[in-house]
């Protein structure tokens, strides 16, 4: 009977250990599987594109301004030289041969000198001069500018670059040519650059002035 009795107990010492190492398996299973699930939701988040990254601002901003730059330039470096320059000499004054002394000098400056007359319809400038000219003659009146200080610029509408020197009653002769070439040599600042505002080019004249015809007073 003791025999017996004995039996199941040890029978049900055996099972026991077999169902911890079960339980202990199961567990280890879940542990992985979490495990294994949570690295795969991990990297997929990684990869997933983000919808709060910031837009691309070098698209739409503003681009950077242009440079403009300030250099120190000589009237000399950028005005034509004087064989370059024609003139018509034009005598708006009652002084007799005012028009054709003032060609002269300009000859020796090395000037062109075309025509040599009297001021269209007898009119009168009363200031220094008026130098008109066509857009081709731009730069040809700024340079005679540095020759008749104080005189007007008149654009008028013309194809040639011929300059019209129109005397007027304050002329009284043609800057000395010392005074000249110091002027043109002396440097100024000048903005050069991509960035800078062009000069807008000065509206022309309706129409030409009659060509000037030679008459004894000039």
């Amino acid at each position: 009977m003791r025999e017996s009795a004995i039996r199941p107990t040890t029978r049900r010492r055996r099972r026991r250990p077999v169902l911890v190492i079960i339980l202990v398996v199961v567990l280890g299973m879940a542990v992985l599987f979490a495990v294994g699930f949570g690295v795969s939701m991990l990297v997929r988040g990684s990869s997933a594109p983000q919808a709060d990254v910031a837009p691309n601002t070098s698209a739409s901003a503003p681009s950077a301004p242009l440079p403009c730059e300030t250099t120190l330039v000589t009237p000399a470096q950028v005005l034509p030289a004087t064989g370059k320059v024609s003139v018509n000499v034009l005598n708006s004054t009652k002084r007799q041969g005012l028009a054709r002394d003032t060609a002269n000098v300009l000859t020796t400056r090395g000037i062109k000198v075309k025509e040599i007359g009297n001021a269209p319809d007898g009119g009168k400038v009363k200031g220094v001069a008026e130098l008109k000219y066509g857009p081709k003659g731009k730069r040809a009146a700024h340079l005679l500018e540095y020759y008749f200080p104080g005189a007007t610029l008149v654009p008028i509408d013309r194809k040639t670059k011929i300059v019209d020197v129109v005397l007027g009653t304050e002329f009284d002769k043609v800057r000395g040519e010392a005074e000249v070439a110091a002027a043109l040599a002396s440097p100024s600042p000048s903005a050069s650059g991509p960035g800078c505002v062009t000069e807008s080019a000065a509206p022309a004249a309706a129409s030409a002035p009659p060509e000037p015809t030679p008459s004894a007073s000039s």
